[in-house]
């Protein structure tokens, strides 16, 4: 078995050194984790302060503070000027809570719930079981509902990666002939509001759970599109909504395995006509040589809700076994792709 671990050494960096790296880089994800947690991005976001003066913002104690931000600084998140007071860099500016390329969420759900049950990984490739259940004693989404902070964080994560990861589909996808938009699973409705901006002469429909939805409205509304989008709240379990003449499942099959994933293909199948379009787009397990980044986000599907990232093939076989025949997979620069199927 290859491990595929080509060009990860640098040149005059000793084997040991980057085995110590990966071992230690808990520590700065946590570290990152505090910084956002207590907000010290928007708290320098007026100007420069000292560590005194960001513990007395934070509420924290000054020492500690000193120490943490220094740590900061030499991994490049902050900078620190000449007197001793930190300032914000071009890194840190992407911890600021609500901003256009805000990361604040994404670092928030994985330096909290994600880490600690990334703790029990042990315990999932041990036994096969979701590490996630096993370290909260509830499933991921059961948690959200209970856990308005987590949820938020969820939200914010889902979001900001829908901005980093997801806007490669409208370049290599052709939306412009889709009248009506179904947005399956859709969340909050970030990326349905991002393709109506981009095809001003399209409706959509977003359906999701009824506790996710009822924050959709505020992001389409920002977005300027909230009078061409309809907001459903249902469970796609037990039906999806007719009249769409393109269904979109964005990151939603990878919550699930295949018994339930077909369910909700088939239940898109039995809501569309034969002139209808279905557009899966997710994460696709590469054949061969994997990203470390690639590797991760299937070990982290895996702890989070006890499924890998599918294979091409993997994508297919759902997709026929729900009445659904393959008419295109599209390769976006990011790293998910687009599949398009038709009703067979």
């Amino acid at each position: 078995m290859t491990l595929y671990a080509d060009n990860i050494q640098s040149e005059g960096e000793s084997s040991s050194s980057v085995l110590l790296e990966m071992t230690f880089g808990f520590k700065t994800s946590q570290a990152l984790f505090v910084a956002a947690k207590l907000g010290i991005a928007d708290i320098l976001s007026d100007g420069s302060k000292n560590a005194d003066e960001l513990a007395k913002a934070a509420g924290v104690n000054s020492h500690g503070m000193y120490h943490l931000m220094r740590m900061l600084v030499s991994v490049g998140v902050f900078s620190v000027e000449d007197n001793e007071k930190f300032c914000l860099n071009s890194l840190g500016k992407h911890l600021r809570t609500g901003t256009s390329d805000s990361l604040r969420g994404t670092v928030m759900a994985m330096g909290d719930e994600g880490y600690q049950a990334w703790g029990n990984l042990l315990y999932g490739i041990k036994t096969g079981k979701t590490a996630f259940n096993h370290t909260f004693n509830r499933d991921f989404y059961s948690y959200l509902k209970q856990d308005s902070e987590a949820s938020g964080n969820f939200n914010e994560w889902m979001k900001e990666t829908t901005r980093e990861w997801l806007l490669p589909v409208l370049e290599a996808y052709d939306f412009s002939e889709v009248k009506t938009l179904v947005d399956v699973g859709g969340g909050i409705g970030t990326l349905t509001a991002v393709i109506l901006n981009a095809n001003p002469k399209m409706q959509a429909i977003l359906f999701d759970r009824e506790e996710v939805v009822v924050s959709a409205q505020r992001v389409l509304e920002g977005a300027g599109v909230a009078d061409r989008c309809q907001i459903v709240g249902g469970n796609f379990f037990d039906a999806v909504l007719p009249d769409g003449d393109l269904y979109l499942i964005s990151r939603v099959l990878l919550n699930w395995d295949d018994i339930h994933a077909i369910k909700i293909l088939t239940n898109c199948y039995q809501a569309m006509t034969v002139k209808d379009r279905l557009v899966v787009v997710d994460f696709i397990l590469p054949k061969g040589k994997m990203s470390p980044f690639m590797g991760q986000i299937s070990l982290n599907l895996f702890i989070l809700g006890g499924n890998f990232m599918r294979t091409e093939d993997e994508f297919y076989n759902l997709l026929s076994s729900a009445g659904f025949k393959v008419t295109n997979t599209i390769q976006t620069r990011g790293p998910v792709s687009a599949i398009e199927a038709k009703p067979a």
